[in-house]
């Protein structure tokens, strides 16, 4: 055991920390054993430097010998590259990325150049190992970027190219501030390429129908197109480059080009003007230099599947060498399977533009290692520190490789199950009281690394008797009382400690998932009154905290330690053999008249056995401490994660596009243009390109080119073709960003859209997951989703909007779960929608919690509540509630002849758009502010009043239906539950849509909104009720005093209950002819007094436990 202990005390942090013992009962040492963190602050010393060792977690590297590495918990890890090898022409990357050096529970999220990537399954390999591809970003994703793709060259950048145009005569009028022009020049000045002359004036010119242009020595025949008189024609010059002027650039590259010019790069013709400024109007022979921007497409072709394969190897015991590389790279066998070792297999198809930095850098979020846990004999994934810290001590391979009969069990059990311990957090909901998640390797100090560990959940550690002992954590009650019969001799006490020791305030660090796991400051812990005694100045104590990640977590550690600092007495006190069983760690009361100690809790320090001939007994350093250092009442400060967005050479993001057209007007000619308006507020974005395609004729894109402007055009558009347009952005590295693609079509189409298919709905929890197959349809605007009670026989006119606007980009979307049936239904850009909605019937589970009804109202059949432009109207023998109409002729009273206009060809229609009917119960008073779950229920449909049966053809006995309306589907019609709130009946909420779920309120109001788009249709309504509901709950208080007061002990559930059902009482010190009284009892608590004896008797104190079952939680009288 000697040398496990020399491993762990072999720096000054170990003697700080650990206390221990070797040898026998005369020769026992010991040190002053503290928390880790506090030692942090008064041990001064040397700190580690976590920012760094925080970072280097997450940065790939590639070196002969990497240092063996153990995760406990969930971090972000990247590590050594254990093997790279490139294939196919230096095409393929294959590489292994090591993540632990043992096997981990799960690998949750994979990062390149720490952006995210999303997976989806491309198969399994022969091993059946799942291949993963990627799905986003799309600069990673599975599309083949090599099969049939064409890159842009602007081959000013590889070729070296002087062209004269030799213009023989031009002839221009004289007058105005435009006439007289001898030269030419590019408007942009930046590209060499395009021979494109465009006309800026009204002005007419002549220009020579044949030139002459040299390249590169190279003579080549240009026809210019003749000549031209009206403004803004362009002459185009057609040149064709031999692969011989190219340099860098793939054969293949250059091919015969046209040459154009962009919009924005007119070449402009100025005014010559000779010494004298008198313009000149005739030139003959002037020879003229013009640059030009010549453009050629690269067509690559490769039978690649991927651009990125990921596959993930867990580190088992039993894993096999991976397939793929075994298959790919020869000196990869089957013999090398990396057994224990977790690892990403990662191929790389290479891509300039996807890679433009090289090799990106590889992490991923895992679940480290699987821990044994003592309490129940289970070996699984945990973030509990004690079993870290159990794991690290006796792990044979990694550890210290302690023998477990030296661990002691009970102690790390206690601990563990106080790091198991629910918070409550100020922001609602709970945490483990302490979790640890961090990297150990293996060149690190034994002593480091269990301080690390310690400091995430206040532990201390300490060997004594043979055993490791771990205490802290939480405050725990004494078991052992000391007085002065216990103390062996003399007392020294100090009671503050030196100032330079001290501190009012604790800032550090810890690990922040938020902050891209990074290290990141915690909100700083303080006490004013503390700052007070130090006479108004901030001292800060420095407590980083790498194996945490939660900022409330290490908060809380904060505090204790702050507050530990303050208990500053300490004791050295020789104790009798009474103190034998006392440990590092544990709380002891102390006892003293003469030093005013009376029941006063100290914390055992150090321990040490004394033993010679005069003396035999223990030694004890304590220090003072109580409950009240471990008080936390969900008080942390919210913490805000860095908040700095540097941008990344390395991303762009994509920009957002729109495609209108327009009519525009040339002379006597109307044309459609196409205009494309990029923008993007990314901070590197430095210019744009666009691409489009007639989806009808063509297969491949065209360019429109690149450009600082955010402004397209494509002019002659045709009429009545669908149009797909894309951009993407690009940085001045040359990054691009992903395409972002818009269809456009110049003349809208009548087609309604295809039926949604695969519609699904599965209840989680209560939300319904409702998903579809996304609907293929160019002209696609949302998706509409509606609801109703029923489950047989539904109908889409009957069912209630619940979702009127889901984006053409989603295929899932999460709605509150409701038994009956959800209905789906696709809308296009005119407001079409599909013939047939696809309908699912669901059955929503009984939640766990019993309700009560506490309130509960139905409408139907009578809708006796107030109505606004609504009415209630019998068919059939059932009342309908619906939006006003008018009256049908048949329904006139009086006489036949009195009637005025057609027999029924006139109809009713809405006399509105919209009406509301309040409910009749309005407001629902529940007594008090509780939280309560409103349940409604409402059947519907679609009523058209002139759907009229004698307008049907054939014969009379073929028709069904009414007489005079009938119902169809349409979605024309809706009707929804609104609610409003209020605590005091005077102040209410705005009416909102109905949502199922819980509502903090005293008084309730509903209503129905009902709606059409047409005047001959409107909602009808034959049945509406609704109900509120409040759960069970249970209160069970243990150990309370009864006291002796006269009038008994008060109690007073907090909160109250709507209704008090069960109230049972539980004593287990009564004696015979003990009793207790019940008095008071109500929803707010009840009174118990305790008697002894008969009759009255005397009021006695005894401990009982109660437990009180009823429903409501009262959030306010």
């Amino acid at each position: 055991m000697g040398g496990v202990v020399d491993k762990i005390v072999g720096s000054a942090i170990g003697k700080a920390v650990i206390s221990f013992a070797t040898g026998g009962i005369g020769g026992f040492l010991t040190n002053l054993a503290i928390s880790a963190v506090l030692s942090k602050v008064l041990a001064k010393k040397p700190k580690v430097n976590y920012s760094q060792q925080l970072q280097a977690r997450t940065e790939m590297v590639k070196q002969p010998i990497i240092p063996r590495d153990t995760a406990y918990g969930e971090t972000k890890k990247s590590g050594g590259i254990l093997f790279m090898e490139s294939t196919n022409n230096n095409q393929d990357l294959h590489m292994i990325v090591q993540l632990a050096s043992h096997e981990i529970q799960a690998i949750d999220k994979i990062y390149f150049n720490d952006e995210e990537l999303t997976l989806a399954s491309a198969g399994t390999d022969s091993n059946g190992l799942t291949q993963f591809k990627v799905t986003s970003p799309s600069k990673y994703s599975t599309e083949s970027k090599f099969t049939n793709k064409k890159r842009t060259f602007i081959l000013s950048n590889y070729v070296d190219v002087k062209i004269t145009v030799t213009v023989p005569y031009m002839q221009l009028p004289f007058g105005g501030s435009r006439a007289g022009y001898n030269y030419i020049r590019n408007g942009k000045g930046l590209l060499k390429g395009t021979t494109v002359i465009t006309v800026i004036s009204d002005t007419a010119f002549t220009f020579g129908t044949t030139d002459t242009i040299n390249i590169a020595g190279t003579e080549y025949g240009i026809s210019s197109g003749g000549s031209s008189s009206a403004s803004g024609n362009r002459q185009t010059l057609n040149i064709t480059l031999s692969t011989g002027l190219v340099r860098d650039v793939p054969s293949t590259a250059i091919t015969t080009t046209t040459s154009i010019l962009g919009n924005s790069q007119n070449v402009r013709i100025q005014p010559y003007r000779n010494n004298n400024n008198t313009p000149r109007p005739h030139l003959s022979g002037t020879t003229t230099e013009i640059n030009f921007a010549i453009i050629a497409e690269h067509t690559f072709s490769d039978t690649s599947e991927f651009t990125v394969l990921v596959k993930q190897h867990l580190g088992t015991d039993t894993q096999q060498a991976d397939a793929d590389l075994v298959s790919s790279v020869g000196q990869w066998t089957t013999a090398h399977t990396l057994s224990g070792i977790s690892y990403l297999y990662v191929k790389l198809k290479y891509d300039a533009d996807v890679f433009p930095t090289g090799i990106p850098n590889i992490s991923a979020e895992i679940k480290g290692k699987k821990l044994f846990d003592f309490r129940d004999s289970s070996t699984a994934f945990s973030s509990n520190p004690a079993l870290c810290l159990h794991d690290y001590l006796t792990d044979t391979r990694f550890g210290l490789g302690v023998p477990t009969s030296q661990i002691d069990t009970t102690s790390f059990t206690t601990v563990a199950n106080i790091c198991d311990e629910d918070i409550s957090l100020a922001g609602g909901g709970t945490e483990n009281r302490y979790e640890s998640h961090g990297i150990i390797y293996s060149n690190v100090n034994p002593m480091t690394a269990i301080d690390e560990i310690l400091g995430s959940m206040l532990g201390i550690l300490s060997y004594s008797n043979g055993k490791f002992h771990l205490a802290g954590g939480k405050f725990v009650s004494p078991t052992i009382t000391l007085d002065e019969d216990d103390f062996r001799g003399g007392i020294s006490i100090q009671t503050k400690q030196s100032r330079r020791n001290l501190f009012n305030t604790v800032k550090g660090i810890f690990t922040s998932p938020s902050s891209n796991w990074q290290p990141a400051d915690y909100p700083m812990i303080t006490s004013s009154t503390f700052v007070s005694e130090d006479n108004g100045e901030t001292i800060f104590g420095n407590v980083d905290l790498p194996f945490t990640t939660s900022s409330t977590m290490a908060q809380r550690i904060a505090k204790v330690v702050l507050f530990k600092n303050r208990q500053q007495m300490v004791l050295q006190a020789p104790m009798k053999l009474s103190a034998f069983k006392l440990q590092v760690g544990d709380t002891v009361t102390i006892n003293n008249t003469r030093l005013g100690f009376s029941s006063k809790i100290f914390q055992v320090a150090d321990w040490t056995f004394v033993s010679d001939e005069t003396d035999v007994g223990i030694d004890l350093i304590l220090q003072e401490t109580s409950s009240s250092v471990f008080d936390w009442n969900a008080e942390e400060s919210e913490f805000i994660s860095d908040n700095t967005t540097l941008p990344s050479a390395e991303t762009v993001e994509t920009p957002s596009l729109v495609v209108e057209d327009f009519l525009r007007a040339y002379s006597a000619v109307i044309s459609t243009v196409l205009i494309i308006r990029v923008t993007s507020t990314f901070a590197t974005t430095n210019e744009f390109e666009v691409e489009y395609r007639n989806t009808s004729t063509d297969t491949e894109f065209t360019s429109l080119g690149r450009s600082k402007g955010t402004k397209f055009e494509l002019l002659n558009a045709e009429d009545g073709m669908i149009y797909e347009v894309r951009a993407r952005a690009i940085n001045a590295f040359n990054v691009s960003s992903a395409y972002v693609s818009e269809t456009h079509e110049v003349i809208g189409k009548t087609a309604v859209p295809t039926d949604v298919a695969d519609f699904s709905v599965n209840i989680v929890n209560n939300l319904a997951v409702c998903s579809w197959t996304p609907n293929g349809d160019l002209d696609l605007s949302h998706y509409i989703i509606r609801h109703t009670p029923a489950t047989s026989s539904p109908t889409y006119a009957g069912a209630t909007i619940v979702a009127n606007y889901i984006s053409k980009a989603t295929n899932q979307i999460s709605l509150p779960a409701q038994t009956g049936t959800y209905m789906i239904k696709a809308v296009d850009v005119l407001g079409l929608t599909s013939e047939s909605s696809t309908k699912k019937v669901v059955i929503r589970n009984q939640i766990s919690d019993n309700f009560n009804a506490v309130a509960s109202t139905t409408q139907s059949t009578g809708f006796a509540g107030t109505k606004t432009d609504t009415e209630v109207v019998a068919r059939d023998g059932v009342n309908y509630l619906q939006i006003t109409l008018g009256e049908l002729f048949d329904d006139h009273g009086g006489n036949f002849d009195s009637g005025v206009g057609n027999f029924d060809s006139g109809g009713e229609v809405a006399s509105n758009l919209d009406g509301f009917y309040d409910f009749s119960t309005n407001p629902i008073d529940l007594g008090a502010i509780y939280n309560s779950q409103v349940t409604t229920s409402m059947t519907s449909t679609r009523f058209n009043p002139n759907n009229l049966f004698e307008t049907f053809e054939g014969l009379f006995d073929d028709q069904t239906g009414d007489f005079d309306g009938n119902y169809t589907e349409q979605d024309d019609v809706d009707a929804k539950i609104q609610i409003s709130t209020s605590n005091d009946n005077s102040t209410y909420s705005d009416f909102a849509d109905y949502i199922l779920g819980d509502y903090k309120a005293r008084y309730i109001k509903l209503r129905v909104k009902m709606t059409t788009t047409n005047v001959d249709s409107t909602p009808a309504i034959s049945a509406l009720s609704a109900t509120i509901d409040m759960p069970d709950r249970t209160v069970a208080v243990a150990n309370t005093a009864s006291g002796t007061a006269s009038g008994g002990t008060a109690i007073t559930f907090s909160p109250a209950f709507k209704d008090l059902q069960g109230l049972a009482i539980s004593v287990g010190n009564l004696d015979n002819n003990d009793r207790y009284v019940i008095t008071s009892k109500s929803a707010t608590g009840f009174t118990i007094t305790f008697y002894q004896g008969a009759g009255t008797g005397s009021v006695i104190d005894r401990t009982f436990d109660f437990v009180a079952k009823g429903y409501g939680y009262l959030e306010s009288s």
